[in-house]
């Protein structure tokens, strides 16, 4: 078994991994909201609001996980990539939870992804389907078909904040997507699969699920429709942020909008199946560790 840690631009999120006979098994998980990115691009610095957000959710999952007896694996991305103070951050997470944490190129987060979804769609019966991945993250965004990997460094936070209103994020997206539109659209593919909080929100609307309510087990194969992405948006921009809280998350709905805006763009010329899957760079990195890649890719 194996506590595998994905400290994102947006997000920090932890699962139990084992090995089974037939592929690998995610016994346990776990997910926090922690804005990493907010204020980065102004400032180049992980904002102090965020290094709490950080700190408390590092010291609920020390208490939710049994890191005395079971190894771990952690690793930071795009946000911590950037950031002028990640090492020091990191120093003091060593410090104080003693937890080593690894910054992870663009390039070995893709390929983190791409096992985390291969073993996914196993599990969900799309073994023999040509896809292509798309991880839209909080500050980048990892694109590969599983041989060919590419990350841009745009994400829905750092987006966003350049735009903070929905007129300007629909006027900007098309040009901040465009290099990724076509790379993705030079891949070979049946389905594309969307993975991260964007589509498992959007799919999770779909059905009125709310965040609290959040099962990855109901969305993992879920299906999202082109027409989807502005629709949602549209709907969620209507609603009053209170009830949006509740929907979706603290202080994620104008976020999840810029997202919507992004993948829009992205797949704007695309005619594959869309597939939401819910596992990704977490599941990946713990289950190249149990297969023994983790070091090979980190490089």
């Amino acid at each position: 078994m194996v506590i595998s840690i994905d400290l994102g631009s947006n997000t920090f999120r932890v699962a139990l991994i084992r090995r089974t006979g037939e592929g690998f098994e995610i016994l346990k998980t776990f997910e926090r909201i922690v804005g990493s990115a907010r204020g980065l691009k102004q400032s180049g610095l992980i904002g102090d609001a965020a290094k709490q957000r950080i700190f408390e959710a590092i010291k609920e999952a020390k208490a939710e996980f049994d890191f005395k007896n079971t190894p771990y694996v952690a690793v930071a991305t795009q946000a911590f990539r950037m950031a002028k103070n990640a090492s020091e951050i990191f120093s003091q997470i060593k410090r104080n939870f003693g937890i080593d944490f690894k910054i992870i190129s663009g390039e070995a987060e893709a390929k983190f992804t791409a096992i985390g979804v291969k073993n996914a769609l196993v599990r969900l019966g799309f073994r023999d389907k040509k896809y292509a991945i798309i991880d839209l993250g909080g500050a980048s965004t990892e694109i590969g078909d599983g041989q060919n990997f590419k990350s841009f460094e745009f994400g829905i936070i750092t987006f966003f904040e350049s735009c903070m209103k929905l007129a300007a994020m629909r006027e900007n997206a098309a040009g901040v997507t465009s290099e990724a539109a076509k790379f993705l659209h030079s891949l070979e593919k049946q389905i594309i699969v969307l993975t991260s909080g964007v589509p498992t929100t959007m799919a999770a609307m779909k059905i009125g699920m709310d965040y609290a309510d959040y099962d990855a087990g109901v969305i993992s194969g879920s299906e999202l429709e082109f027409r989807d992405f502005r629709h949602l948006a549209d709907e969620l921009f209507k609603i009053d942020d209170e009830r949006a809280d509740i929907m979706v998350g603290k202080n994620r709905k104008m976020p999840l909008i810029a997202g919507m805006e992004l993948l829009h763009c992205l797949l704007e010329s695309e005619r594959a199946k869309f597939i939401v899957v819910d596992d990704g760079l977490r599941e990946g990195a713990g289950e190249a560790f149990l297969s023994g890649e983790f070091k090979s890719i980190i490089g």
